[in-house]
């Protein structure tokens, strides 16, 4: 079964019909460690599910790299941005590993939303998970100490860490290399 019929199943109801639909339309292909889904700039994008690989998804400030998030296998992902304002991407999203993905074209799955009802509900209970995401993001970056962020990293991502190169770690937390290292020590 396609993973994003899947994942878009854990949210909710999907019909026969509409499951059709989305196996119709959602692409597959194999992207290599480097290359990006998504460069800043783009216009038109796609929702993405990752089957395998691990991407980040970064911004570029003053020429800097600024890592604001990761997603491993079965996850749904996009550029949120674009999808919602359908103005150009903001970020980037790269390949960290050769990588399968899923992807459907958002123009397809807002046509979608039109003539298959359910995945409204299953796109608002997404977005849902992806608003608490956020929200925990910002609380720890308000209220939290780089250490503690960093323990938190662990124990969300679990041995998922050690996939990811230390200098994107450090960029993820805010911090240098040499403040990440020293961290790591205690």
């Amino acid at each position: 079964m396609n993973m994003l019929i899947r994942l878009f199943e854990q949210y909710g109801y999907l019909s026969p019909m509409c499951k059709e639909a989305l196996e119709k339309n959602t692409q597959i292909f194999h992207k290599r460690k480097g290359e990006y889904l998504l460069k800043k700039g783009q216009l038109s994008g796609s929702l993405y599910v990752l089957e395998e690989g691990f991407v980040r998804g970064f911004y570029m400030h003053n020429d800097q790299e600024i890592d604001v998030w990761f997603a491993f296998e079965q996850t749904i992902m996009g550029s949120t941005y674009q999808m919602y304002k359908s103005k150009a991407s903001l970020e980037f999203i790269q390949c960290m590993e050769d990588c399968v993905v899923h992807a459907i074209p958002n123009q397809v799955l807002f046509r979608f939303f039109k003539e298959y009802p359910e995945l409204n509900l299953i796109s608002r209970r997404s977005t849902e998970d992806y608003c608490l995401q956020l929200e925990d993001r910002a609380f720890q970056l308000q209220t939290m100490s780089a250490t503690e962020r960093y323990h938190r990293l662990l124990k969300d991502l679990g041995g998922d860490v050690n996939r990811i190169p230390l200098g994107n770690v450090a960029s993820y937390l805010g911090i240098s290399q040499e403040t990440l290292s020293r961290i790591r020590r205690i």
